[in-house]
């Protein structure tokens, strides 16, 4: 009998192992090799189908990336349409619980069509599909700012699985993939291209094997398990990016890859909210979390509602996971006027100064250029928080102001401009003014009143960073402090 019950085990082992083939080698191409260990793996599907499918459409279970453990799960469209059941989502719920437990990061492969709509109802009083979905969801809800969860998408994702995706912290879809639903055998559903525009992927990989490179990138950078560096090849040009011509554009991510590690820039959310960037990176081996206007952008770096959004999800995700933040700032300030009250600004101007109040962690701000407005505030917290950035710096070609300069010549010269008996004239009177003040806020002036911590070189700030992080050690509560804002 136990020879019979052995051999029926090891048959059965094998059949599993031939199912979710896709599923599997997703897992296998993230993992270290050897090193996953696959919970209900002879679980069964219940469908009426004549065909036992081992796994159930899901493998998971635990496993390490680098030598650092994660929990990790993968669908399979190609059994089952991928589908979500009981026993499946009651596997799930198992490696969220020990994610949970032993502050793993989780990893989700998704594709598939949610819910499997013809499973067989289990019998009374047993309800245990609703119970396992709950276990699910609530169970993500619970990682949010406690560890690192990840989703990526590989496919047309729908229903139950896109609510996953969307309670993860990351969200990593590949190019050609779809996000949406099924309704009555109508599918609707959006290209992930599309979303990403919107906030709702952070990540657009261009196939399975990129999207795990920039998985395993962001869990690197939670590790933090190596403090080897190297400079970046862009550290002697830093100096040189900003046009001496204060009306010309420039690219922010040309500093930010300056400033920070060789090839450890992973920005997030780079489709939308595109006057604001977002990026993770490594500093001297320590991980930071950047947020930078974009000069470049067709709003010059304003914020708008969604840059404002994209901001203080940043902070808060970054605080939650004790990331220093810090702050490249060339700001005009907030974007005003209908089109930007009709895109909720007066609700959504308040959530980045909020973020920064309520962080924890330090907050190095460096202002590059303009400073306008309340726009700058909203990327240090300076003067609207007791909570003030631990180092505020700014580079010689900084000019500060409660509006454009340009803006405030036509108050303050309002007579003699239209007075001006040419146009030309009085764009004289405009920028005359505007030079006059510009010279009074200068880098010098600016450091002789104390504006500033310190007015410096643009090559400097690297080092100077570096030896305020050498400083002050990553802390990771043993508490939650906060969950982060869905999307």
């Amino acid at each position: 009998m136990e020879d019979k019950s052995r051999e029926e085990i090891i048959e059965a082992r094998k059949l599993a192992q031939a199912n979710s083939i896709d599923a599997r080698n997703s897992i296998y191409s993230i993992c270290d090799t050897g090193s996953f260990d696959e919970y209900g793996a002879l679980a069964t599907s219940d469908a009426d189908s004549g065909r036992i499918y081992y796994s159930d459409s899901l493998i998971c279970g635990i496993a390490t990336v680098d030598s650092e453990p994660i929990a990790v799960a993968a669908y399979d469209r190609g059994v089952l349409n991928g589908s979500q059941t009981d026993r499946n989502m009651r596997k799930l719920a198992k490696v969220i619980y020990l994610a949970q437990k032993n502050r793993w990061p989780l990893v989700i492969f998704l594709e598939g069509d949610g819910a499997r709509r013809d499973e067989p109802l289990l019998p009374p009083p047993i309800i245990n599909y609703t119970r396992a979905r709950w276990d699910v969801l609530e169970g993500l809800t619970e990682l949010s700012g406690w560890v690192p969860t990840i989703s990526i998408v590989t496919g047309d994702t729908h229903d139950g699985h896109a609510a996953i995706a969307f309670l993860t912290d990351l969200v990593i879809a590949t190019r050609g993939s779809s996000i949406g639903s099924i309704n009555s055998e109508q599918v609707t559903s959006r290209p992930v291209e599309q979303l990403s525009k919107r906030g709702e992927i952070d990540i657009i990989a261009e196939d399975k094997a990129d999207a795990i490179m920039s998985c395993k990138s962001f869990l690197s950078l939670w590790n933090e398990s190596s403090t080897e560096f190297e400079e970046p090849d862009e550290v002697g040009k830093i100096n040189s990016i900003v046009p001496l011509n204060r009306r010309r554009q420039y690219d922010m991510r040309k500093i930010i890859n300056a400033f920070a590690d060789k090839k450890s820039v992973l920005e997030i959310g780079s489709r939308w909210g595109l006057s604001m960037i977002t990026s993770f990176a490594k500093l001297h081996g320590r991980t930071v979390g950047i947020i930078a206007n974009q000069p470049m952008s067709t709003r010059a770096g304003a914020i708008d509602s969604a840059a404002a959004d994209k901001a203080s999800r940043f902070i808060e995700s970054c605080d939650a996971y004790g990331f220093p933040l810090v702050s490249f700032i060339d700001n005009p300030g907030y974007m005003v006027g209908p089109e930007a009250e009709a895109e909720g600004m007066a609700r959504h101007h308040a959530r980045p100064l909020a973020a920064l109040h309520h962080r924890n962690v330090p907050l190095y701000s460096v202002q590059i250029r303009k400073a306008y407005g309340l726009g700058p505030y909203a990327m240090s917290g300076f003067g609207t928080s007791r909570h003030v950035p631990d180092l505020r710096l700014a580079w010689p070609s900084v000019e500060s102001a409660g509006m454009s300069l340009e803006g405030a010549a036509y108050l303050v010269k309002r007579k003699e401009i239209k007075a001006a008996s040419t146009p030309h004239e009085a764009r004289e009177i405009r920028d005359l003014y505007a030079e006059e003040m510009r010279d009074a806020s200068s880098g010098l002036n600016a450091g002789r009143t104390f504006s500033f911590d310190d007015i410096i070189l643009p090559e400097e700030t690297r080092p100077r960073i570096a030896r305020h992080l050498h400083r002050a050690p990553r802390q990771i509560p043993n508490k939650k402090i906060r969950p982060i804002d869905p999307r």
